[in-house]
Parts: structure tokens; C-alpha cells; sequence
């Protein structure tokens, strides 16, 4: 897979940024995503994605 589309298809941020950029998928046309969180602690990382405040109206 070409690096540009990594870049243009991946989420890595802190989980405010990362919901937004979640949100922004959806209004693109996507219909679901998948969340695979890295580091020591993969459940806190979905929890803290979770209570991110959000984005939409």
C-alpha cells in the first residue's frame, strides 16, 4: 500500500483529534471504520477515543 494512502487513511492522534477525524470519515461517505489501538494499553486507548467530546451538532 502506497505510503499516501496510509497517511490519508489512518487516525493516529489524541483521541478529541482522533474523533473528529472519525467524524469527517463519516461525512466523506464512510459507513464504518475499525479501531485498532496500539501501545501498552489498548483498552484505556479505546476508553480515552470513547470520552472524547463530540464533534458532531
Amino acid at each position: 500500500m502506497p505510503a499516501a494512502w496510509v497517511r490519508q487513511l489512518s487516525v493516529a492522534s489524541a483521541p478529541d483529534q482522533a474523533r473528529e477525524a472519525i467524524t469527517a470519515r463519516h461525512a466523506a461517505g464512510a459507513t464504518s471504520v475499525v479501531l485498532a489501538p496500539t501501545g501498552p494499553d489498548a483498552l484505556t486507548s479505546l476508553t480515552s477515543l470513547a470520552r472524547a467530546p463530540d464533534s458532531r451538532p
